[in-house]
């Protein structure tokens, strides 16, 4: 994936800090832009009087989620290569990296897209039901958290409380809890009319412990399994894959997760790691003994619900790969 101009963008919610690599450049041009329509015309103009050619540059940003909405859209109706790389991959390559500055940052990531330009992945805007799903998967996360909220407030209170303020909390808690499945069933009556959606969901819902959320969700942000080439690519994006925290010939401390990562998507998989434990006789098999083995370790719990964390993601990937559900392992 060869380039004249390679721009790293810096995303934040209101601006853009960009950069110019190119290999002729003795030094990365920057720009600080609002984060709209006409920041991203004023990127383009900037960029051809440093003498690229839409057709001749590539923007590489970090994954941000809807912050970077505007930017998708604008390079797919300008037909600009678009990469959006994990956070974490482009902080791995960086090293050592003090303090937190936009312009800098914008130049590290032009130079990480121009140095990995032969393993860059262009991002394709997901379908419309996908972005669908994704707005109502937020807005069903919304139900949840105000449903929890009113139901710990009306434990703390207890019987100090009115009958009259009790109804009104209950019946909200009703409300919220109504709204939770009818989110759930609009996104599944979505899952049902799409038949590729379809068989990728009956596909990673085969592998014992993934429910429908976790399913969807797994859909959503890897936009169809289109996104991440292997299974350790998308476990590190939502913090499952450990890594070594190394630093030149030295290793520091144990092996780690990054927190770097979409801590929605860690918390659904977390939840299919217990359901898979309690289910999967193979799983809960590999737990305890994972669990005996680590002994008096701290946090073992936590390392070792980790490792079937990223079993899980194995297996989904693995399904969607042969296109044959999966068929639960004997031990």
């Amino acid at each position: 994936m060869h380039y004249s101009h390679y721009i790293g963008v810096d995303i934040s919610k209101n601006t853009l800090d960009a950069a110019i690599y190119a290999a002729e450049m003795r030094r990365s041009d920057t720009k600080h832009l609002t984060n709209d329509k006409a920041g991203l015309k004023e990127l383009v103009a900037w960029a051809k009087a440093a003498g690229a050619k839409p057709k001749d540059m590539l923007i590489c940003a970090e994954h941000t989620g809807v912050y970077g909405n505007e930017l998708q859209l604008f390079c797919e109706k300008k037909g600009i290569a678009l990469c959006l790389e994990s956070p974490l991959q482009i902080k791995r390559s960086m090293g050592l990296v003090r303090g937190k500055d936009d312009q800098i940052d914008a130049i590290r990531i032009a130079q990480y897209a121009y140095d990995h330009k032969d393993k860059l992945k262009l991002f394709h805007r997901p379908s419309g039901n996908i972005i669908t799903l994704a707005n109502l998967l937020r807005e069903r996360r919304l139900y949840v958290r105000q449903k929890a909220t009113l139901m710990v407030q009306q434990a703390e209170i207890g019987s100090y409380e009115n009958a009259t303020s009790r109804n009104r909390r209950e019946s909200l808690i009703d409300r919220h809890a109504a709204a939770v499945k009818s989110v759930e069933k609009q996104m599944m009556e979505i899952i049902k009319r799409d038949d590729t959606l379809k068989k990728t969901y009956d596909l990673i819902s085969s592998v014992v412990g993934i429910g429908p959320i976790t399913a969807i969700d797994t859909i959503v942000y890897t936009n169809n399994f289109q996104n991440f080439e292997t299974p350790r690519q998308y476990a590190s994006f939502i913090g499952v894959a450990p890594f070594d925290h190394t630093s030149g010939t030295s290793v520091n401390g144990r092996t780690r997760v990054s927190q770097f990562c979409r801590k929605q998507q860690k918390v659904s998989i977390t939840m299919a790691a217990r359901s898979a434990i309690v289910n999967d006789p193979w799983m809960k098999n590999y737990y305890h003994r994972k669990m005996k083995e680590k002994g008096e370790q701290r946090n073992q719990h936590g390392v070792v619900l980790n490792a079937v964390k990223f079993k899980l993601v194995l297996r989904m990937f693995s399904v969607v790969k042969s296109g044959t559900p999966y068929k639960m392992m004997k031990y």
